[in-house]
């Protein structure tokens, strides 16, 4: 009887040992992989995952050799930001969107087939929405259009770049509600709008602006002020960029051959001249430099056109 029962105690106190040796290693897993907070009672704070930050530039690539190689011809493009791990893939519209783009000066970077181009973008706010129209020609990015809103600490304020679109003036100065258009956006004015660098008469289509104001809840911006770089129409005028693509029309042999360069019209007449080209020459790409005056339409009237290499 004694040795039974000695035999029973044995086997319990193995079996307890065994239990508390088991408790101890899994005590000792946890406190391995569960951090604590200083008071060793509650586990630490861990980041939320997926925490939004930075602003957000979206946009649209044009341009001769990018948006419709894109399209047509499989090519990849794709667009980074300099200093930080943004980046965004063009698709075959054109489009783009980078997010947690860091605030303050910002570089974006164009790769693809034939393209690397940098453009930049100052005074990028935390939080806010940049969206942009770019054009791209191998190695220059120009910025065509840009609009934004600076986040929920100023939900309704917006910023527009751009060129006020040719025949898109209603209203007047006098009246004080001149209405234009920049790239998609409708601006309108009123009394309390402040013009800068040009006056309010000066602004036509073709004029490039800045616009500072309140978005509107039909998507308009009204404008509290207009910041324009109006040249004056009695000098010449230079305008520098690539010939776009399907805007020629009229003929050499008539002197009446126009195209656009970007947004802007260019007129040529029997004065033109054309230097480093012949008027034949000139195709939808061609980058030229183009000097004259700027009519009151907002198209050009050149008087040289000079093919760039």
């Amino acid at each position: 009887m004694f040795r039974s029962h000695g035999s029973r105690m044995v086997v319990v106190l193995a079996l307890a040992l065994s239990a508390v040796a088991a408790a101890a290693c899994s005590g000792s897993q946890t406190a391995l992989t569960t951090p604590t907070s200083a008071a060793g009672n509650s586990p630490a704070a861990s980041p939320a995952s997926g925490a939004v930050s930075g602003a957000t530039i979206s946009g649209t690539v044009v341009g001769v050799t990018t948006a419709s190689a894109v399209k047509t011809m499989g090519v990849t493009m794709s667009v980074g930001v300099a200093g930080s791990n943004a980046s965004a893939t063009v698709d075959g519209s054109g489009h783009f969107t980078l997010t947690n783009v860091p605030a303050g000066h910002v570089e974006l970077h164009f790769t693809g087939t034939g393209v690397d181009a940098v453009l930049g973008l100052d005074g990028v706010a935390e939080h806010s929405t940049v969206v942009i129209t770019v054009r791209i020609n191998g190695h220059d990015a120009h910025l065509e259009d840009e609009h934004r809103d600076n986040g929920d600490d100023n939900q309704n304020q917006a910023e527009l770049n751009g060129i006020v679109s040719i025949g898109s003036l209603t209203g007047s100065c006098a009246a004080h509600n001149l209405s234009f258009m920049v790239g998609s956006t409708r601006v309108t004015t009123n009394a309390s709008t402040l013009f800068r660098s040009a006056t309010c008469d000066a602004i036509k289509g073709g004029s490039q602006v800045e616009i500072k104001g309140t978005r509107q809840a039909d998507g308009s911006v009204l404008a509290a002020s207009v910041d324009g770089e109006v040249e004056n129409e009695d000098e010449n005028d230079e305008l520098k960029g690539t010939i776009a693509a399907g805007s020629i029309t009229g003929s050499c042999a008539a002197n009446t051959l126009a195209f656009k360069v970007g947004t802007t019209p260019v007129k040529t007449n029997a004065a033109t001249q054309f230097k480093d080209t012949s008027c034949t020459a000139l195709a939808a790409g061609s980058s030229v430099e183009v000097k004259g005056t700027r009519q009151a339409d907002g198209s050009f009237l050149a008087t040289r056109v000079e093919l760039k290499k």
